[in-house]
């Protein structure tokens, strides 16, 4: 028995070990996630950031305009994962923002890091996990957030939120909070109207 405990921590340990992401700068730095640490040229800058995903195919560095921003998924169960976004230094790793993404196995779509509304920009972002509302003529307003990489920066893309919250609720709103504080106030059910 003593035998099969230690295999099991030895095959955890082991596992962990693995846990490795290794991404290169365009002047050649490294930023690495190990051990739930973000390093910037083997020099820790972050704090300890739980639940990333090390397999995700979206953890990733963009640069623009000067900036290295880095992308890390969060498992986030029983809702949909999320993305972090930071500003990455040699010095330290500043957390700019952190939401829920769609894409096809995380409700509507489209995936993230693609220009979702044409303006020439990346953008991520979506909708989470909603409560089903009793009511066949009403639901629990769902609302979503969208952010863009914008000139080296993670920024809200009010526009496209707007949008989807429209295609996705049939309205907008601006304050979703019940009179509680709590997510969110209930509406009605609209029907989908056939596009010609």
């Amino acid at each position: 028995m003593r035998f099969i405990i230690l295999s099991i921590s030895f095959f955890f340990s082991l596992n962990q070990t693995k846990e490795k992401i290794i991404l290169k700068t365009h002047s050649g730095d490294s930023v690495i996630i190990s051990k739930d640490i973000i390093y910037f040229n083997q020099r820790p800058i972050s704090k300890t950031i739980e639940g990333i995903v090390y397999s995700s195919k979206y953890n990733r560095l963009i640069e623009q305009h000067s900036s290295i921003l880095l992308f890390l998924e969060i498992d986030d169960r029983p809702n949909f994962n999320t993305l972090k976004a930071f500003k990455v230094t040699n010095k330290k790793a500043i957390e700019l923002t952190e939401c829920v993404y769609n894409d096809r196995s995380q409700g509507i779509g489209p995936s993230p890091f693609t220009d979702m509304d044409n303006d020439g920009k990346l953008e991520f972002g979506g909708f989470d996990l909603t409560e089903f509302y009793g009511a066949k003529d009403s639901i629990y307003y769902n609302p979503s957030k969208y952010f863009e990489i914008n000139n080296g920066s993670v920024v809200l893309d009010s526009t496209l939120t707007k949008k989807m919250d429209i295609k996705v609720n049939g309205i907008y709103l601006k304050k979703p909070l019940d009179k509680e504080g709590n997510c969110c106030i209930v509406i009605k059910k609209t029907t989908k109207k056939s596009s010609r």
